[in-house]
């Protein structure tokens, strides 16, 4: 059996503005990111992109699903350095409009599999949380 945890925000920022930061995957707005490389087409399904983090890992992540009518995307870890204690995580955003006031509401979702800890999926929660604030005061009118 797979632990899922799912975090979300609203945005004060217009839907297509902060899909548009999401889609591109180069995750600029979160201080925890050193760098990005991207493949040529970071909506392409099957595409690689590294991460490094600040501590020093190294991570490949492979894109499995994307939409731009759903304004979603799904990536899937492929590579950890230093290695992860799960054997799979898969991480899903999802941008949805308030049309109430012309904001965002924005879902990040992962999946993890059934070997991983607890301690895990609770830092995965307040790296969430964390990254959705950084990306509203990047945005944020």
């Amino acid at each position: 059996m797979s632990t899922q945890n799912t975090e979300s925000c609203v945005i004060n920022a217009p839907v297509d503005k902060v899909w548009a930061a999401l889609r591109k995957q180069d995750f600029k707005f979160w201080s925890l990111v050193k760098s990005v490389e991207l493949p040529e087409s970071t909506s392409e399904v099957g595409g690689v992109r590294i991460t490094t983090y600040t501590d020093g890992t190294v991570q490949k992540h492979r894109l499995v699903e994307y939409s731009e009518l759903k304004r979603s995307l799904t990536y899937e870890l492929i590579d950890s350095v230093p290695p992860v204690t799960t054997l799979s995580a898969q991480h899903s955003f999802r941008v949805y409009p308030v049309t109430a006031n012309d904001s965002a509401y924005v879902q990040w979702r992962s999946t993890f599999s059934s070997d991983d800890s607890a301690a895990a999926v609770a830092d995965s929660k307040y790296k969430k949380l964390d990254a959705l604030a950084e990306l509203a005061k990047s945005l944020e009118k």
